[in-house]
């Protein structure tokens, strides 16, 4: 057994940290024990921060018989109804109650999951025994239906100062005498990662080498910094190199973090002049990085990252004191709602492109004048839509429902008023009756034309120069 699952902690008190978080977990569980309905809890955060040791050790506290899924179990619609759906009402065969923890939810995705988010959705709205969930991610757009069902209880990274004592425990328990120096090295190298540390140094006692030039070469953990606390820094800090290193070792796209400081800058500061002064600031930043994709020349890159980051971070005139619950940018569930929109469009531009023989870029522009017609004009709009061979969802996606089916009828009737001129023509020309052949009133075609070149006049003669002498 390796030695993070051997000093797991059993109970409450055993658990390193995150002290509100154990009390507020405590009051829920009490809650449900007294029949009082509440959410599930969603815990939320990086790993090796104590989600699944805190569920653990509340079933432990409290009596309750543990059924878990993991991120490596399939957990599609029907293995969740049929594991989670009948333990979510019911007890156990022991006759304890049942606590159901759903480990890494925004791991669900998918052939092998599908239909799992919709599922559990469906169990919690029925359930009667407490569930637990648990995230890296909370903002993954999958996870947009959980969030609304549930509580959200975020936990951070475990100090380095808690990790310490924890690691000095075992490695008294495993018989060594390791330097508190030493152990503060493994401690801050985890960077807030309990099981990291514990694995760092059961690696070290195998080998015997607790010296701290080992310690220092131990391999580079992943210390990507999360969105929120690359934000925290830049709203509460007034020194520019650490505003500028808050964008250090980001995952997100530079764009990205643009969008959540100027969601968040006017939740965080209070004054007109600060908020107008830091986007100016990122407005500069935003024309760097237009040049940097327009000219492909990411030298400017860094200039982007400096305005938005200790441009930002310099707007205010003093720091800001308490905690703030920054929001995830609007732009993106905006993009995300209207994903369905763009792709109609996308498709109309594809059909006015080959029909024009002009780029998409270019029909885009047709297409202001496109809905602008079809709105005042439906007539010429019809006419148009059958040029173009759109279909019932491009007009819609073009104008509104009333106007498309308006203009949809009006080319249904152009179309049953060609075919009924067509079938008009060919009735009277099957009704017209055949002309009766005359033989004998019949003239031979040779006197006629005789006479024909008789009734032409001769040509006149052409005037020369000897008709005037």
């Amino acid at each position: 057994m390796n030695w993070v699952e051997k000093y797991r902690p059993k109970t409450m008190l055993e658990v390193v940290g995150n002290n509100k978080i154990k009390e507020e977990l405590k009051n829920w569980i009490e809650e449900i024990l007294h029949n009082e309905s509440s959410k599930p809890v969603l815990l939320v955060g990086p790993p090796g921060c104590g989600k699944t040791t805190l569920t653990n050790a509340l079933a432990n506290d409290y009596g309750f018989e543990l059924i878990e899924l993991n991120a490596s179990d399939k957990r599609n619609k029907d293995i969740i109804r049929q594991i989670v759906g009948g333990a979510s009402s019911s007890k156990s065969i022991t006759g304890k109650r049942v606590l159901i923890v759903l480990d890494e939810v925004d791991g669900l995705s998918g052939n092998s999951d599908r239909g799992g988010v919709s599922e559990i959705i469906k169990i919690i709205k029925n359930a009667k025994n407490p569930i637990i969930l648990t995230a890296n991610d909370i903002y993954k757009p999958s996870l947009m239906s959980l969030r609304n069902v549930c509580n959200i209880v975020k936990i951070g990274s475990v100090h380095t100062n808690s990790i310490v004592p924890v690691l000095r425990r075992i490695s008294l328990k495993e018989g060594f005498e390791v330097d508190d120096k030493i152990l503060k090295i493994i401690a801050k190298h985890a960077g807030g990662d309990v099981r990291s540390a514990i694995n760092d140094l059961e690696a070290l006692a195998m080998g015997n080498t607790f010296d701290e030039y080992n310690v220092r070469e131990l391999p580079d953990r992943d210390t990507d910094k999360s969105i929120f606390d690359a934000i925290r820094i830049i709203f509460k800090t007034t020194h520019y190199d650490i505003s500028l290193d808050a964008m250090k070792d980001l995952k997100e796209d530079i764009g990205t973090v643009q969008e959540w400081i100027a969601e968040n800058v006017p939740r965080e500061y209070k004054k007109n002049k600060e908020i107008c002064l830091a986007y100016d600031n990122l407005s500069k930043a935003d024309v760097f990085l237009g040049r940097v994709h327009k000219r492909q020349y990411y030298g400017l890159w860094r200039y982007a990252s400096a305005l938005m980051s200790a441009g930002v971070s310099l707007s205010k005139e003093e720091k800001y004191r308490g905690f703030f619950s920054y929001m995830r940018p609007t732009i993106f569930t905006k993009l995300t709602r209207s994903k369905g929109k763009r792709g109609a469009i996308n498709k109309v531009l594809e059909k006015i492109s080959l029909k024009s023989h002009v780029s998409k870029r270019r029909a885009r522009e047709d297409v202001l004048y496109l809905e602008y017609i079809l709105k005042n004009n439906a007539e010429q709009g019809a006419k148009l839509c059958e040029f173009y061979e759109f279909t019932k969802e491009d007009i819609e996606s073009l104008t509104n429902k009333v106007t498309a089916k308006k203009i949809i009828k009006l080319m249904n009737g152009g179309n049953k008023k060609t075919k009924t001129k067509k079938e008009t023509k060919t009735q009277k020309e099957q009704k017209s009756p055949q002309p009766i052949l005359n033989i004998k009133n019949e003239k031979s075609p040779k006197k006629e034309k005789i006479k024909e070149k008789s009734k032409k006049k001769e040509p006149k003669k052409q005037i020369t120069l000897e008709a005037f002498f």
